[in-house]
């Protein structure tokens, strides 16, 4: 019997960047590894569906699955996983009760359907497409075999990934299929990109921005002209400085994709251009530092027909109210508005 479910959105996070690249980095050094990935929960687990772990023999090199205590059962895995060279399914179980509910005898369990499986070093077609969907900023839609068939659990792991219409099969050990092969039970997840993030404009929290950012796996690209100026502190944390004017902001939107923007420059006039291409993107948060009057001057310069293109897409001041005073806390509060937005709003 096959299953039709469909395969149902999971975070932002399902597919985090560093475990993608540090992926790619132990491929190249010819080292094999194992990918763990929780495709089905119940109860409180602490991750859900579609989150990954990266392990080769010597331990957890990314993600984390379960607390401490279970990262040994993992790593066995892993390792049986690399020496016999075939999937396995891990059952992680763990008690989310406290001690007082406990000796009520009203304990809850909580479990993680989790697979782990090999990624050769020689060639991972699921690498790949994991690498692919990042940096192409795609969506992932991933069918796993459950190995449940009569003829035992041969199948379990092969599955396939498709971008768009590339697909990219592999048989249970890991290693390419030709074609897709009709699977009897599977299970679906569909995993999103990480996010990109383009700043308009260096400023003193432009370093921070991106620094969070990264540290969240997020892309983050940088537009400013006067790159002669700019620190070393916000260059080693940004993945692509555009050294464009703002009248040629148009054609990078036009080229690349991107989840969220802030225009902060603090200079009036270069942010109210970057607004006003802004406002014709499809770019679903676009934040600008500065006050409320200054939004407002902002809005009244840009005239209705641009502000109201891009009014229900801008949050000015952005940032959530955290409190605080000085860079490092507007960017902080400025980071936790847009990790609510993308994990909630952008995928609404």
């Amino acid at each position: 019997m096959s299953s039709t479910a469909a395969p149902s959105p999971i975070s932002v996070y399902g597919a985090t960047r560093r475990l993608v690249e540090h992926a790619v980095e132990l491929g190249g050094k010819g080292i094999d590894c194992a990918l763990a990935m929780i495709v089905d929960t119940s109860g409180a687990c602490y991750r859900g569906r579609g989150a990954m772990a990266l392990l080769d023999a010597e331990g957890v090199r990314e993600g984390a699955l379960t607390p401490d205590l279970q990262q040994a059962a993992l790593l066995t895995a892993a390792r049986d996983v690399l020496a016999n060279g075939r999937a396995i399914e891990l059952p992680l179980v763990a008690a989310t009760a406290s001690r007082t509910l406990e000796a009520s005898g009203r304990a809850a369990l909580a479990s993680a359907r989790t697979f782990v499986l090999r990624l050769p070093a020689d060639g991972s077609p699921l690498r790949e497409a994991l690498a692919t969907a990042a940096e192409a900023s795609a969506w992932l839609r991933l069918r796993l075999d459950t190995g449940a068939d009569d003829a035992g659990r041969t199948g379990l792991g092969r599955g396939e990934a498709r971008i768009g219409s590339r697909m990219f099969a592999f048989d249970a050990r890991g290693d390419a299929l030709a074609v897709s092969m009709p699977f009897t039970r599977h299970v679906g997840l569909a995993l999103a990109p990480p996010p990109r993030l383009l700043l308009t404009g260096a400023a003193p929290e432009t370093a921070t921005l991106a620094r969070l950012a990264r540290l969240l796996g997020w892309y983050v690209d940088l537009v400013e002209h006067r790159v002669e100026s700019l620190p070393e502190a916000i260059t080693r944390h940004v993945d692509r400085v555009h050294p464009i004017v703002p009248e040629a902001l148009p054609r990078l939107l036009s080229e690349r994709h991107f989840d969220a923007t802030v225009a902060c420059s603090h200079d009036f006039a270069i942010d109210l251009q970057h607004l006003r291409h802004l406002a014709g993107a499809g770019i679903g948060y676009v934040g600008l530092l500065g006050s409320p009057d200054l939004r407002d001057a902002m809005l009244s310069e840009l005239g209705d027909i641009v502000a109201t293109q891009l009014e229900p897409r801008l949050y000015a001041p952005a940032g959530l109210r955290l409190g605080g005073e000085g860079p490092e806390a507007t960017a902080l509060a400025i980071i936790a508005q847009l990790q609510h937005y993308l994990a909630y709003d952008a995928l609404a």
